[in-house]
């Protein structure tokens, strides 16, 4: 497509010169001017406060830099609004959400957020977020390197993103974006699959509790691949449609692809709203007959077939797993989600009947087993026990009473 060269007013995504229309949305895209010539934040330090050392990426609305906080010492991550979207009100307002609803969320799947603040940059207020630096890969990148996951970590990185997502879910908060983009591989202790879960960017408040950062209903977000059927028709979304994006996640961590492709955005919405499923055993026949009927059930086109929210098909996923006899040992439950013992699920989630649950009993090692005895001691044994039967036989005979004396004269 060439070098970005318009940007679309709505969702902030760049496209090519000859591109008309935003393929997401369908709104007519502005002409942009490009960045050029040296980067203007690399090796400033921002309010005195963020040096920036390094450009570790770039997005649709913002760059984000590895920085050096000083006073406290640590590494951060900074996302600085693109200056030509910083003078967009709508814009500056989405990226000031972020920043919010983020920071209204406590759970550790989700990326901290640490403050929002601005820079000034020719006259204009930039603004910039400081979010906690993640020194790991996505979830893209972990597809794209080694192909389809092992069920067990799918598992695994399902349950820790649907636990980040419920936390949101509970607040009323619906991410609408999600996918592996967003969603970042982190070593913790001795899991290297520890996730993170970002950008709440185009995150969808309830109005009731969050009046001033609730977004239109109708607009379409999110990549086209991971919308659910009611949004891509231009419906509003919901728990719901975060749970649909959940199992396309999770249907492609186990097959390698989507459930739905095409050469463009539109083609895609559009078999999302008509086409039938591709059967999940037939991209990845090895995949445990639970889990795949599990993930079609939640890639319904029907929102009331799904799980109503991400901490329900969590626990339908746990106990997909204990009947796949998955052994999701490393996993890191949340706050509300019941433990698993490797095959072993309690509380709410007891085994099936059906399914025998074994509890291993180690046999104890051979340095405990007692020594054979040998002959000599066999010999003495006995020689003992046949002295200690006579004295007995003796005793009885009174061979140990004191003599009685006899009668006559003195």
């Amino acid at each position: 497509m060439g070098e970005p060269q318009r940007r679309c007013s709505s969702c902030g995504e760049s496209y090519a010169g000859d591109v008309v229309f935003c393929p997401r949305d369908g709104h007519a895209l502005l002409s942009r001017s490009i960045d050029r010539g040296p980067d203007p934040y690399l090796g400033q330090t921002l309010r005195g406060e963020f040096r920036i050392d390094a450009l570790i990426g770039a997005g649709a609305v913002g760059r984000v830099y590895r920085a050096h906080q000083l006073g406290v010492e640590r590494n951060v991550a900074l996302k600085i609004m693109h200056r030509d979207l910083a003078a967009n009100d709508g814009l500056r307002a989405r990226f000031q959400r972020e920043a919010r609803i983020a920071g209204s969320l406590c759970h550790p799947n989700l990326v901290n957020v640490l403050s929002l603040s601005e820079v000034e940059r020719d006259g204009l207020l930039i603004p910039f977020l400081a979010l906690e630096y993640l020194d790991g890969l996505s979830l893209r990148s972990a597809l794209l390197a080694q192909g389809a996951l092992p069920a067990a970590r799918a598992v695994h990185v399902l349950l820790q993103i649907a636990d980040a997502l419920g936390e949101a879910h509970e607040r009323g908060i619906v991410h609408r974006d999600l996918k592996p983009e967003n969603s970042m591989l982190v070593r913790r202790g001795d899991d290297p699959d520890f996730v993170k879960v970002l950008d709440f960017g185009v995150a969808r408040a309830d109005a009731a509790e969050y009046p001033a950062i609730a977004t239109r209903a109708g607009a379409i977000f999110g990549s086209a691949r991971y919308v659910a059927p009611e949004c891509a028709a231009g419906g509003a979304s919901t728990p719901a449609s975060d749970v649909y994006a959940l199992a396309t996640l999770g249907y492609e961590c186990l097959s390698g692809s989507t459930p739905f492709d095409g050469e463009n955005a539109i083609q895609v919405l559009l078999k999302q709203q008509s086409a039938a499923l591709p059967p999940l055993l037939e991209r990845a026949p090895n995949v445990p007959l639970a889990l795949a009927q599990l993930l079609e059930q939640n890639l319904s086109k029907s929102p009331e077939a799904r799980a109503q929210d991400a901490r329900q098909f969590a626990r339908a996923l746990l106990s997909a797993a204990n009947e796949s006899r998955l052994d999701p040992t490393h996993t890191r439950r949340g706050h509300s989600l019941p433990n698993v013992n490797a095959n072993v699920l309690v509380s709410d989630l007891r085994p099936s009947p059906l399914v025998p649950v074994s509890v291993p009993v180690p046999a104890l090692p051979l340095k405990f087993k007692s020594p054979s005895p040998s002959p000599v001691l066999i010999i003495l044994l006995c020689f003992l026990l046949g002295i200690g039967a006579a004295l007995g036989i003796a005793q009885q005979l009174g061979a140990f009473h004191a003599a009685s004396p006899k009668a006559g004269p003195p």
